[in-house]
């Protein structure tokens, strides 16, 4: 893990700090002491401190994604589009033969990309832990690359056309089909060994109603809880799915609804189950570039939030986003929000920054440690270069941040007072090497499953070999 910051101080930003009482600072000083944020404010003091000089930059703080399957971005390179050829198809054809190192690499290579585009909290959403190797492959990356991480432990993604017998035969006795609750004996040992990590948590991701029978998800509701861990859920993604099944609603009827689950996505929940939602204080984040691109549904930011809804934006899984790209995500969460409303003010830059940040804190329990630029808060904070040709000239730096920003914009990214990009460079990461290992992985993986590499154009299904 990057060594910490000894004693920081940011000199002369712009400073968004998504802090109700703090507001929006300008030509400000930021102190950053034992990974903390020690003060914001003007004209700081700050004797021995190693000073940046960030004249001209805006300081906003990390982008926290409550909803990213890390590990699927090894499989980017051979998901299309469609039902033969998305990402439902490509994962479930070639998730059961992830080994632990492809599982350390894909997350590996997606902890990299967010970091580099300003990601400093991610909810790693690990639907693929086909043993107990896997899932500690899985926070070895997360460690190795210094990110703060909400673990949630999930059961292993399968092709929906497998049955749990192919399964086993496959995976031997890990090898669990939709039929029987996820590994607790092995939730409870991470729980366990990260319980003194101060860069990571623990939870449970459940398959629910929709994607598991009822006495798997009872029990794995329960069990959850039983441990003290908070649920995560996939939820209304489809108009499919909400024809089929109300899953807030038999929830509700059993008692599991909680403000310890957090859904993905309910871009078409029935009235009632909004109302559900809202009563029982249930956080949802939505995941624009993924949901448009499999042609899910508009993200509803307005029609959630009027409803007392928390509402924040993820990005899914970035085999299917295409790029570790929050600035995009906010412009395209926030256009489509105003589209629907007709009111091109209805969601403002400032509001869907929140949304990117502080919001994804509180849906992951994090808010009074990260998700703003509070003094007393861990210093997860980005810097984004202003003397670009796509950003010049800035007048409102919300503005310039939601509409005009990109990655490759951001300078420096702090996270617990670590700096893991520093002068618009990686400072842990051989970027060259990790996409060398990359795309041998993802090609070894398909030789390993019998799966035809996809060449160009190929209009094929590109299926066993």
């Amino acid at each position: 893990m990057p060594s910490p910051s000894d004693h920081l101080l940011i000199r002369g930003v712009s400073a968004l700090t998504a802090d109700d009482r703090l507001g929006d600072l300008d030509n400000t000083d930021i102190e950053v002491r034992d990974g903390e944020i020690a003060a914001i404010g003007p004209g700081l003091d700050a004797p021995g401190a190693r000073v940046l000089d960030a004249t001209g930059m805006i300081a906003i703080p990390g982008f926290v994604d409550p909803h990213w399957h890390l590990w699927g971005t090894l499989l980017r390179g051979v998901v299309g589009d469609g039902p033969k050829n998305g990402w439902f198809a490509r994962k479930g054809r070639l998730a059961p033969y992830f080994t632990p190192e492809d599982t350390h690499l894909g997350v590996r290579l997606a902890a990299a990309e967010g970091i580099a585009a300003g990601v400093t909290t991610v909810h790693d959403w690990a639907h693929n832990v086909l043993g107990p190797e896997h899932a500690d492959a899985d926070l070895r990356a997360l460690r190795e690359l210094g990110l703060r991480a909400h673990y949630s432990y999930g059961a292993p993604s399968a092709h929906p056309s497998m049955s749990a017998e192919e399964m086993r035969r496959l995976m031997g006795d890990r090898g669990k089909g939709f039929d029987e609750a996820m590994d607790f004996a092995d939730v409870r040992r991470l729980r366990d060994a990260c319980a003194a990590d101060p860069l990571i948590s623990v939870g449970v991701n459940v398959r629910g109603p929709a994607r598991s029978a009822r006495e798997v998800y009872l029990s794995e509701f329960r069990q959850a809880r039983d441990l003290g861990l908070p649920l995560a859920m996939h939820c209304a993604g489809t108009r499919a799915e909400v024809e089929r099944i109300h899953q807030v609603a038999l929830l509700d009827a059993d008692g599991l609804l909680g403000s310890d689950l957090l859904l993905a996505h309910c871009l078409h929940l029935p009235e009632a189950d909004l109302a559900r939602v809202a009563e029982h204080g249930i956080p949802v984040t939505v995941s624009p570039l993924s949901e448009l691109r499999l042609a899910m549904g508009l993200p509803p930011l307005v029609r959630l939030r009027e409803a007392g809804v928390g509402v924040s934006l993820s990005l899914d899984t970035t085999a299917i986003a295409a790029a570790a790209d929050p600035f995009q995500a906010m412009r395209v969460a926030l256009g489509l929000a105003n589209v629907e409303a007709g009111d091109a003010e209805a969601v403002t830059p400032r509001d869907i920054l929140r949304a990117a940040t502080i919001e994804g804190a509180r849906a992951l329990g994090l808010a009074g440690t990260t998700g703003s630029l509070t003094p007393g808060k861990r210093a997860d904070l980005v810097l984004i270069r202003t003397d670009r040709l796509n950003l010049a000239p800035v007048a409102d730096p919300a503005v310039a941040v939601v509409h005009s920003a990109q990655p490759a914009d951001v300078d420096t990214v702090l996270v617990d007072g670590r700096v893991l990009k520093s002068g618009g460079r990686l400072t842990g990461v051989d970027e060259a090497a990790l996409v060398a290992e990359a795309d041998l992985a993802l090609r070894e993986l398909c030789a390993r499953a019998g799966f035809a590499w996809p060449g160009p154009y190929r209009k094929s299904e590109g299926g066993a070999a």
